[in-house]
């Protein structure tokens, strides 16, 4: 299991690391869609006695995409002219 998938194992989800961080996130949520009532909300205690839910998964799976894009952001207008780099997030 790797970053862009522990969080689909910390409730339950059968995950696996093979391909890119887009296919390990669609074979994620494909597995978690095949979960009875993963709808609802469930609570289930992760690793380390942290509790876990389908909104938390999901809330840090858009913050870790946002740091990450804001990184690659950074870089790219050091990188390149900054006016050639479209600022699609509003970062500034």
């Amino acid at each position: 299991m790797n970053k862009y998938n522990e969080a689909f194992g910390e409730i339950g989800a059968d995950v696996d690391n093979e391909g890119s961080i887009l296919e390990c996130r669609k074979r994620g949520f494909e597995r978690l869609e095949s979960m009875p009532n993963f709808l609802s909300n469930f609570i289930q205690e992760g690793s380390y006695g942290e509790m876990w839910s389908v909104r938390k998964v999901l809330r840090r799976f858009i913050w870790h995409d946002r740091i990450h894009a804001k990184a690659m952001w950074r870089m790219a207008i050091k990188t390149f002219e900054k006016n050639e780099i479209e600022n699609v997030f509003r970062f500034e």
